[in-house]
Protein backbone atom coordinates (compact mmCIF):
# COMPACT_ATOMS: atom_id res chain seq x y z
CA UNK A 1 0.00 0.00 0.00
CA UNK A 2 1.25 3.66 -0.99
CA UNK A 3 2.42 5.25 2.21
CA UNK A 4 0.32 8.13 1.81
CA UNK A 5 -2.79 5.76 1.88
CA UNK A 6 -1.50 3.83 4.57
CA UNK A 7 -1.61 7.86 6.51
CA UNK A 8 -4.67 8.16 5.37
CA UNK A 9 -6.06 5.02 7.12
CA UNK A 10 -4.36 6.03 10.49
CA UNK A 11 -6.67 9.11 9.88
CA UNK A 12 -9.61 7.23 9.89
CA UNK A 13 -8.87 4.80 12.99
CA UNK A 14 -8.06 8.19 14.56
CA UNK A 15 -11.23 9.42 13.77
CA UNK A 16 -13.06 6.61 15.15
CA UNK A 17 -11.08 7.10 18.92
CA UNK A 18 -11.76 10.74 18.78
CA UNK A 19 -15.40 9.90 18.39
CA UNK A 20 -15.01 7.74 21.31
CA UNK A 21 -13.01 10.43 23.08
CA UNK A 22 -15.91 12.64 22.62
CA UNK A 23 -18.30 10.32 23.79
CA UNK A 24 -16.01 9.66 26.88
CA UNK A 25 -16.43 13.80 27.14
CA UNK A 26 -12.52 13.27 27.35
CA UNK A 27 -11.78 16.63 26.06
CA UNK A 28 -7.50 16.45 26.59
CA UNK A 29 -7.86 13.49 24.25
CA UNK A 30 -9.75 14.58 22.02
CA UNK A 31 -7.64 17.22 21.31
CA UNK A 32 -4.27 15.27 21.27
CA UNK A 33 -6.53 12.74 18.72
CA UNK A 34 -6.96 15.76 16.44
CA UNK A 35 -3.75 17.27 16.65
CA UNK A 36 -2.45 13.91 15.84
CA UNK A 37 -4.47 13.74 12.86
CA UNK A 38 -3.70 16.91 11.51
CA UNK A 39 -0.09 16.00 11.30
CA UNK A 40 -0.88 12.94 9.54
CA UNK A 41 -2.97 14.26 7.14
CA UNK A 42 -0.13 16.85 6.16
CA UNK A 43 2.32 14.35 6.21
CA UNK A 44 0.09 12.24 3.97
CA UNK A 45 -0.44 14.74 1.57
CA UNK A 46 3.30 15.24 0.91
CA UNK A 47 4.06 12.19 0.04
CA UNK A 48 1.03 11.43 -2.15
CA UNK A 49 3.21 11.69 -5.32
CA UNK A 50 2.85 8.21 -7.19
CA UNK A 51 0.07 6.98 -5.59
CA UNK A 52 -3.03 5.85 -7.48
CA UNK A 53 -5.50 9.08 -8.09
CA UNK A 54 -8.49 6.65 -7.63
CA UNK A 55 -7.39 4.91 -4.32
CA UNK A 56 -6.49 8.55 -2.93
CA UNK A 57 -9.65 10.10 -4.01
CA UNK A 58 -11.80 6.86 -2.25
CA UNK A 59 -9.75 7.16 1.02
CA UNK A 60 -10.13 11.08 1.18
CA UNK A 61 -14.06 10.49 0.58
CA UNK A 62 -14.01 7.86 3.35
CA UNK A 63 -12.40 10.63 5.30
CA UNK A 64 -14.86 13.58 4.65
CA UNK A 65 -17.39 11.30 5.57
CA UNK A 66 -16.09 10.04 8.98
CA UNK A 67 -15.18 13.88 9.61
CA UNK A 68 -18.88 14.82 8.78
CA UNK A 69 -20.33 12.58 11.18
CA UNK A 70 -17.82 13.49 14.11
CA UNK A 71 -19.05 16.84 13.25
CA UNK A 72 -22.57 15.99 13.32
CA UNK A 73 -21.67 14.45 16.91
CA UNK A 74 -20.14 17.07 18.42
CA UNK A 75 -22.96 19.54 17.09
CA UNK A 76 -25.37 17.25 18.87
CA UNK A 77 -23.19 17.54 22.17
CA UNK A 78 -22.94 21.23 22.15
CA UNK A 79 -26.82 21.50 21.72
CA UNK A 80 -27.23 19.02 24.37
CA UNK A 81 -24.93 21.16 26.54
CA UNK A 82 -26.65 24.28 25.17
CA UNK A 83 -29.76 23.11 26.37
CA UNK A 84 -28.24 21.80 29.66
CA UNK A 85 -26.89 25.49 30.72
CA UNK A 86 -30.09 26.93 29.75
CA UNK A 87 -32.55 24.97 31.99
CA UNK A 88 -29.75 25.30 34.65
CA UNK A 89 -30.02 29.04 34.33
CA UNK A 90 -34.03 29.11 34.57
CA UNK A 91 -33.48 26.81 37.66
CA UNK A 92 -31.51 29.43 39.13
CA UNK A 93 -33.68 32.53 38.34
CA UNK A 94 -36.95 30.12 39.68
CA UNK A 95 -35.26 29.60 43.12
CA UNK A 96 -33.89 32.94 43.36
CA UNK A 97 -37.67 33.86 42.76
CA UNK A 98 -38.85 32.12 45.56
CA UNK A 99 -35.72 33.15 47.64
CA UNK A 100 -37.28 37.31 47.09
CA UNK A 101 -40.68 35.94 47.86
CA UNK A 102 -39.55 34.26 51.27
CA UNK A 103 -38.15 37.61 52.24
CA UNK A 104 -34.84 38.82 50.93
CA UNK A 105 -33.40 35.28 49.91
CA UNK A 106 -33.64 33.91 53.68
CA UNK A 107 -34.26 30.36 53.24
CA UNK A 108 -33.12 30.31 49.77
CA UNK A 109 -30.31 27.43 50.74
CA UNK A 110 -33.49 25.18 51.94
CA UNK A 111 -34.44 26.06 48.99
CA UNK A 112 -31.67 24.38 46.86
CA UNK A 113 -31.64 21.33 49.37
CA UNK A 114 -35.03 20.77 48.77
CA UNK A 115 -34.83 21.15 44.79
Amino acid sequence: MHESLHLYSECLTLIGQEAEALDNEDEDRLEELYQRRVHLMEEAWKKKDGCDPALLSKKLKAIQSAQEELTAKTRMRTETLRMTLQNSRKESTRLTGYGKAMGNGQNLSSLYKEG
